[in-house]
């Protein structure tokens, strides 16, 4: 790795050759999976066959929840592609995959080509940014404008780069504003703030051309807001500031509640296998808060930009563990460059790095114990748990062994395989579990498959989304109370429904009908009800 960071192309096609393992290897694979993937999959849709670019559309009717980035990236895709899913996938990929070659080319411009080749290449297999990565979802597609907006931002804090860039770092931040609303402002904002109370030499306000920078952001992405409210009124504001910005930060309206601390777990875990690495962020921390006058500028603003989005939504009423996803790349790069540090010293040279050794193994240890337990629980399927256990748990052995010779390279390489090998393992063999149990595409097409002329299908006890976009919107009605289901019954000869193991046992059984079991996948059945 060491020869191959001395030459830039050399690094960029590594780190390609590391995406299509972890960001493109059987992509498409899993069906549409969640509340949200079928619901940005369809608005995309409607988006290209409609031409309408302003109002997101669900089923005809406006969906302004989220702005439109995700949609407008989404819809050359559609036609590009015919497998759906991967078509719905690719862009947040992509994005993925340009966040991680922006860190890359960030730690190089500060310290190293060495420095930016690591940072990148533990954000590409981490397995919370490549499990965002791998959806069809908002969070990617944000988090790699801000963080070519930041990057920009922070290479003028060792030097000016010029007008030209710095403009442009502000044209993707309206873009960022685009893809997951005014948080994005909020977020440069508090990071830029923190980081000019550290700044010693006064000079970043010059150098950042905040004023200018700030009409450049208004006018990307003013547009669009400006003309979603003339196509929606009032409702706009309501929907899309008060409920899905204002009152999801201020209240739990969204039933997403959790403690303050929620997001130091999620860190962890998000960040696996590099979870250990994260002692490597400060060389003493005692020391470095004494020092703050002698920090580096270019890590302290790292640093700012690293913990506020975690500080800043630990606060928030409703978390998520996407929230934090713009952490990542500086989290990475800070890594990399203690890393790169530490490339020609020994273990016992380095008490952070052998914390770090044993606090990898121990997570890993945890995670093969882990993995078997709750595929056994979640899916009655121990085996991809066993596999999930020793794709992490080999590597993560021979990590620690050579960090116990003081090999930090060798040491290096054998968790980034760690990764690849845990995301390869589950793309291939736990997708086939995780489909069953996570989508109704499956039970979905057999429905429409068996359904006769007039034949409505209903759910019971079962409300997801992927059956709506997998049966083409054709689901009369979703059912949680008896009554209410046999009274919608005895109005037709015959329907299908959909509903869960459990469910089945609470299905009202109706005089002069029959029932009969038409398919199951995972946890769902498909039954058709009957008139004698």
């Amino acid at each position: 790795m060491k020869a191959i960071a001395n030459h830039a192309l050399a690094s960029i096609i590594l780190l390609i050759a590391i995406s299509s393992c972890s960001l493109f290897f059987r992509l498409g694979s899993l069906p549409l999976s969640g509340p949200d993937e079928p619901r940005y999959t369809r608005v995309a849709e409607e988006m290209r066959g409609e031409g309408r670019w302003v109002t997101p559309t669900l089923e005809g009717k406006p969906w302004l929840e989220k702005p439109p980035l995700y949609y407008w990236i989404t819809v050359p895709f559609l036609s590009l592609f015919k497998t759906i899913e991967t078509a719905a996938r690719i862009g947040p990929a992509l994005c993925a995959l340009m966040t991680a070659l922006v860190v890359f080319s960030l730690g190089s411009v500060l310290w190293s080509r060495l420095t930016g080749l690591l940072g990148a290449s533990i954000l590409l297999t981490s397995m919370g940014f490549l499990g965002f990565g791998r959806s069809a979802s908002t969070d990617m597609p944000f988090v790699c404008c801000f963080t070519l907006a930041m990057a920009i931002l922070a290479t003028a804090v060792k030097k000016d780069p010029g007008a030209g860039k710095i403009i442009l770092a502000y044209v993707f931040l309206g873009l960022a504003i685009l893809g997951k609303g005014p948080v994005a402002l909020l977020l440069a904002a508090g990071i830029g703030f923190f980081f000019w109370l550290l700044d010693e030499s006064g000079s970043i306000q010059s150098r950042w051309r905040i004023w200018a920078g700030c009409a450049v952001t208004v006018a990307v992405a003013l547009p669009w807001f400006w003309l979603a409210f003339r196509e929606n009124g009032y409702s706009f504001i309501s929907t899309f500031f008060l409920n899905h910005n204002v009152a999801r930060y201020v209240t739990g309206i969204h039933h997403h509640s959790q403690p303050v601390y929620y997001f130091i777990p999620v860190l962890i875990a998000l960040l696996f296998p590099w979870s250990g690495c994260l002692i490597l962020l400060a060389k003493s921390p005692v020391k470095a808060i004494r020092g703050w006058q002698e920090w580096d500028p270019s890590m302290a603003f790292l640093f700012c930009w690293a913990l506020f989005p975690i500080i800043f939504f630990s606060f928030s009423d409703s978390k998520l563990a996407g929230y934090i996803l713009p952490s990542f790349p500086p989290i990475a790069l800070i890594m990399g460059a203690r890393l790169s540090e530490l490339v020609d010293k020994g273990v016992g040279e380095s008490r952070q790095l052998r914390i770090s050794m044993y606090l990898s193994l121990g997570f890993s240890l945890a995670f093969a114990i882990a993995a078997p337990i709750y595929f056994q629980k979640e899916y009655e399927s121990v085996k991809i748990g066993l596999l999930l256990s020793a794709a992490s748990l080999a590597p993560a052995l021979i990590a620690f062994a050579f960090a116990l010779q003081g090999k930090v390279y060798r040491f290096f390489v054998a968790v980034l395989f760690q990764g690849l090998l845990v995301i390869v393992v589950a793309a291939q063999f736990a997708v086939p579990v995780l489909g069953a149990y996570h989508s109704s595409r499956e039970i979905a097409l057999k429905a429409l498959e068996v359904q006769k002329p007039g034949e409505p299908i209903i759910s019971y006890l079962f409300s997801h989304h992927s059956l709506d976009y997998y049966t083409g919107y054709r689901v009369a009605g979703e059912f949680t109370d008896p009554g209410a289901t046999h009274r919608f019954a005895v109005g037709h000869l015959s329907l299908l429904i959909v509903t869960t193991t459990e469910g089945i046992k609470t299905i009202p059984l109706i005089q002069g009908y029959s029932f009969a079991l038409l398919a199951q996948k995972g946890d769902l059945r498909l039954l058709r009800i009957m008139a004698k």
